[in-house]
C-alpha cells in the first residue's frame, strides 16, 4: 500500500502567501484597534455612532454581536466611578415601562460602560424643537407617562432632581422613557435635602435660595415646568441671563398664554406654587380635572344630549 507522507498542515497558521498577507494585515489592523482610544467594542457589543456628550463622557450607539439588540452605552472615565455609584444603584432597580431600562454595567480598567435600552426617538427637548408645541392631547399622554414614572420613583422614596426635557427620552411610538439619575437621592419622609442641583429653568425657588428642601416637592415643580413647556412651546421663566431667570423663579413671574384650556391653566398654577407644601402630589395630578380630560366628556355628553 502507498502511503503518502506529505505535509501536515497545523489549524490557524496560513499556508500560502495571500494567507500570510491577510494575516499580518488582521494584526495590524487589531493592534492599531487596541492602541487607539476610539475602542470599537466592549463585551459582547459593537460600539457605532456617537450619540451625545456630556459632562463626565459620552454616550454610543451599540449593537449585541449575537442578538442584533441596539443599546445605548453610556462610557464614563473611572476617575468619576464615585459619581456614578448612587445612579447604577438606584437604576438598576428601577424597572417601569416608562423608565430607561438599565441592561447591564461593564467596568474595564480605565472605564465604566452602562448598557441601556436604546430610545431611537431620541430627546422630548428635540421633539418639542421641531414642533414648537404640542397640542393638548398629546401633551396629556406625554405628562401622563412622566407622571407615572417620577411617582414610581417617590413610592421607592427615591427622587430624581433633574426633571428637564434633555433627560427625557422616546422610543419608537413617542412614548416618555426617563433617563439620567445622576442626581437621585433616597428621600426619607422627614428628612431635608440641601444640594443645589439640576439646572436652573427646571429649579424649584426653595432651592434657588439655598435652603433646606424636600426632594418630593422639587421634583413636583419641575414636573411643572416641563407641563408649561410642553403646552407653550417655551419655559415659564425663561431668560437670556441666569440671574433675571431666577428671580422669575423666585417671585413666581411667568405668563399663562391664553390659548391654553382652563383646566391646564388651572393644573400649572396649582403645581408652580412658591409654597411647597402648597403644591399637589403626583397622586392629585392624575386626577386632576385636564389630566382626566373632563372638558372634552363634558362636551360629548352636551352633543348626545341635543
Amino acid at each position: 500500500m502507498h502511503m503518502s507522507y506529505g505535509k501536515t498542515r497545523v489549524a490557524g497558521v496560513p499556508n500560502t502567501r495571500n494567507q500570510r498577507a491577510k494575516l499580518a494585515a488582521d494584526y495590524q489592523e487589531l493592534l492599531k484597534e487596541l492602541s487607539t482610544k476610539n475602542i470599537r467594542s466592549v463585551g459582547n457589543y459593537a460600539l457605532e455612532d456617537t450619540l451625545g456628550e456630556g459632562t463626565y463622557g459620552k454616550v454610543k450607539l451599540a449593537t449585541h454581536k449575537l442578538t442584533g439588540q441596539k443599546v445605548a452605552i453610556k462610557i464614563i472615565p473611572k476617575l468619576h466611578a464615585e459619581n456614578l455609584t448612587r445612579e447604577i444603584h438606584h437604576h438598576r432597580y428601577l424597572h417601569h415601562p416608562n423608565i430607561i431600562s438599565l441592561l447591564e454595567v461593564i467596568p474595564t480598567e480605565t472605564e465604566i460602560y452602562m448598557v441601556l435600552e436604546y430610545c431611537e426617538g431620541g430627546e422630548l427637548y428635540d421633539f418639542l424643537v421641531e414642533r414648537g408645541r404640542l397640542r393638548e392631547n398629546l401633551a396629556r399622554k406625554m405628562f401622563g407617562q412622566l407622571c407615572r414614572a417620577v411617582k414610581y420613583c417617590h413610592d421607592r422614596r427615591v427622587v430624581h432632581r433633574d426633571l428637564k426635557l434633555e433627560n427625557i427620552l422616546l422610543d419608537a411610538y413617542n412614548n416618555i422613557k426617563l433617563g439620567d439619575f445622576g442626581f437621585t437621592r433616597e428621600c426619607e419622609s422627614k428628612k431635608l435635602l440641601e444640594t443645589i442641583c439640576g439646572s436652573t429653568g427646571y429649579s424649584a425657588p426653595e432651592m434657588l435660595l439655598a435652603k433646606k428642601y424636600s426632594g418630593l416637592e422639587v421634583d413636583i415643580w419641575s414636573l411643572g415646568v416641563i407641563l408649561y413647556t410642553l403646552l407653550c412651546g417655551a419655559l415659564p421663566f425663561d431668560d437670556d441671563d441666569e440671574n433675571e431667570m431666577k428671580h422669575k423663579i423666585i417671585k413666581g413671574e411667568y405668563e399663562m398664554e391664553e390659548f391654553l384650556s382652563n383646566e391646564a391653566k388651572d393644573l400649572i398654577r396649582s403645581i408652580l406654587q412658591l409654597e411647597p407644601s402648597e403644591r399637589p402630589t403626583l397622586k392629585q395630578i392624575l386626577q386632576h380635572a385636564w389630566k382626566k380630560n373632563t372638558t372634552m366628556m363634558m362636551m360629548m355628553i352636551g352633543l348626545q344630549m341635543k
